[in-house]
């Protein structure tokens, strides 16, 4: 295995860098060749998939927490009353 340098992160962040800029280029050349309508609905997919994803993983988070808060004091209940 050869050691890490500076040189070698620098080559492997141009590199990274060369891949993005090709993939930019490829989605402008991509969006230049679409017609006004399929550039429109792909303009409003991404809006939905930017917006509404996040809040259903937000929405998710918040009550498995609100389930995991339940579940922890119902079991504390149950544990209080069998050792009773």
């Amino acid at each position: 295995m050869k050691n890490a340098t500076l040189q070698s992160f620098a080559d492997f962040l141009e590199e990274v860098f060369h891949a993005l800029a090709k993939a930019v280029r490829q989605g402008v050349s991509v969006i230049a060749t679409m017609s006004w309508p399929a550039l429109l609905m792909t303009c409003i997919g991404l809006a939905l998939l930017l917006t509404i994803l996040p809040l259903a993983i937000f929405l998710f988070l918040v009550f498995m927490g609100i389930k995991l808060v339940v579940a922890a004091i119902v079991l504390n209940t149950r544990r209080n009353r069998n050792g009773e």
